[in-house]
């Protein structure tokens, strides 16, 4: 695979899992509030929404990307020495770096990186953001046969 090739692909699955990590996160804090008996509107929701995904950049991106690559790199690995598919490779990478991560930082320091994260049902849904940048990537670095 050429290395032109995997770049871009690499930074739209990482744009993919943040951003389906960002929108997860911020329904799932909405959804906290509502059982509050608060009322979230459509405009409350697409706006905290477009907040976090800006405001989540400096940190999660770099999370999201910094992961990903680690796991890509471990999966590429596997793939060259154990073989098999390698798109089974990459997404058991995507889908269990991001929630192992998660764990490691409320493990190392005590706390929960995101909301999303502090529940098993959170971190399914984050082991999926991850799932989908996985797929992304795969899908645009697939050697076509002829």
């Amino acid at each position: 695979m050429k290395f032109t090739k995997s770049i871009p692909a690499f930074i739209a699955a990482v744009v993919v899992a943040y951003l389906l990590l960002s929108v997860m996160g911020t329904q799932f804090v909405l959804a906290d509030v509502k059982s509050y008996g608060l009322t979230v509107s459509l405009a409350d929701r697409l706006a905290a929404t477009l907040h976090d995904i800006y405001g989540l950049v400096p940190a999660m991106l770099i999370l999201v990307s910094v992961t990903l690559f680690i796991a890509f790199v471990i999966a590429s690995i596997c793939n060259q020495i154990i073989g098999g598919h390698r798109r089974y490779w990459f997404r058991v990478a995507g889908f269990t770096s991001l929630p192992i991560t998660m764990m490691l930082v409320k493990f190392t320091m005590g706390v929960t990186p995101f909301a999303l994260a502090g529940t098993g049902f959170g971190l399914l849904l984050i082991a999926l953001s991850g799932l989908a940048g996985a797929w992304v990537y795969v899908r645009l670095t697939q050697v076509q046969e002829n």
